[in-house]
């Protein structure tokens, strides 16, 4: 008797067309999302989602000449954009064709176009390549690494399988315990949009971390000099720079944001967007930065920077601080609904990268740092601000790898749901 190695849980396929209903039917045209979700041209049947989370997974395992294969699929229309690549007929959607597709998208990021025919078998039509401002309204399955989907609709998480393990994703952990840390002391009070802002910068910095496949360990810590007591020196790369010449001064210039607030205040209202054009500016000028960051973090060695990613050092070796008692335990959360956090010895962890980034955040409560592995596994550290214990988030690739418009949106949205904007 022959038995399948792999089968798809049919519930959970079941829940998360609900979730995927639940959504489009509580987007009404008055809500942030109305505009999003009435380019959703057909609600995903539970087929054509087995489908598509089966073929990513076996894509997954999939290698190209030796390299490992990641892939987005969109159920999505044929698209005449700009951007996109149309077939001239349509390919089978199988796991031979993707992995050819997928080792030519990687980068640029492309999406991978499927569509039901008449006979509602799924196809590829073509190709579509991102940028920053795309908006993705419909199902998005992506395979990030082997054995691991991620699962969102219009750019929101809802769910991940991480090899024989399938859940719903929810980042109310991480959101929680990193955004507590991105006030502004300067002001004195905290600005809510700015820490938006920051939150999304450090989302966009640890994605193209990824990207470069080295792994590298980022330290944001706040404008004084404590942090450097946690730094061994001579640092090899120090200096300063922030990468950036940008219009506004996020920091002082209350304009930006009145831009922003405008912008999305346009969007839950409905109203006409005036300043469009300034924020999609800023907004590819900070990942233009926040790519040449990541860059830096290749280098062996941890790179420093503020909250508004000004550059102090990078190849630095992380320390104890003085009459620092180095941490035993640590509590690990996940970005699964449910999770309470669990506790863990911190030679538990990982490598030395991940205990090394963990004793800095251990020593220097106001800061967070990031690691992320050469597999493209992501991992915050920083202290609880309601207890100051010492915490990590797991698997935060889940709320890296989300980009475009679509996750602004929703980050935006649950910003507002933990009553940290003012909508």
């Amino acid at each position: 008797m022959i038995h399948t190695t792999y089968s798809l849980n049919a519930e959970f396929v079941a829940e998360l067309w609900k979730r995927i209903q639940l959504l489009l039917e509580s987007a009404t045209p008055s809500t942030i999302f109305g505009g999003l979700f009435k380019e959703v041209a057909l609600l995903p049947s539970l087929e054509h989602i087995s489908q598509m989370i089966d073929a990513a997974v076996w894509t997954s395992f999939t290698t190209e000449e030796g390299n490992a294969v990641t892939v987005s699929l969109v159920l999505s229309p044929v698209d005449d954009a700009f951007g996109t690549f149309k077939f001239e007929n349509p390919i089978n959607f199988d796991v031979k064709n993707l992995v050819k597709l997928g080792a030519a998208l990687e980068n640029p990021r492309a999406d991978i176009g499927v569509w039901p025919d008449e006979q509602e078998k799924l196809s590829v039509w073509g190709f579509k390549t991102r940028s920053a401002n795309t908006l993705l309204a419909n199902l998005c399955v992506e395979a990030i690494g082997p054995g691991r989907v991620l699962i969102t609709f219009g750019g929101k998480s809802l769910a991940a399988l991480y090899g024989n393990q399938a859940f719903f994703v929810d980042h109310s952990h991480l959101m929680g315990k990193i955004t507590a840390k991105l006030s502004s002391p300067a002001t004195q009070q905290n600005d809510k949009m700015l820490r938006l802002v920051r939150f999304m910068s450090l989302l966009a910095t640890a994605r193209r971390m990824r990207e470069h496949s080295r792994g590298g360990t980022l330290l944001v810590v706040p404008e004084t000099e404590d942090w450097r007591h946690s730094i061994d020196t001579p640092v090899p790369y120090t200096g300063g720079a922030n990468f950036l010449e940008y219009d506004y001064d996020l920091a002082k210039k209350p304009s930006l944001m009145a831009t922003v607030t405008d912008f999305f205040g346009a969007l839950v209202k409905n109203k006409p967007i005036t300043e469009m054009e300034n924020l999609r500016r800023l907004g590819e000028q900070i990942e233009q930065q926040c790519r040449h960051i990541a860059r830096l973090t290749a280098v062996d060695g941890a790179l420093a920077m503020s909250f508004d990613r000004f550059v102090y050092c990078f190849g630095a070796k992380i320390i104890l601080a003085p009459n620092q008692t180095p941490p035993a335990n640590i509590r690990v959360y996940k970005p699964v609904e449910g999770d309470s956090g669990r506790v863990v010895n911190i030679m538990d962890l990982g490598g030395t990268r991940h205990q090394s980034a963990a004793r800095f955040a251990h020593a220097q409560p106001e800061s967070v740092a990031i690691v992320v592995s050469q597999d493209g596994d992501v991992t915050f550290f920083t202290a609880d601000p309601e207890n100051g214990n010492l915490v990590a988030i797991q698997q935060a690739e889940l709320a890296v790898i989300p980009e475009g418009l679509g996750a602004l949106l929703w980050s935006y949205f649950r910003f507002a749901e933990m009553d940290m904007l003012e909508v």
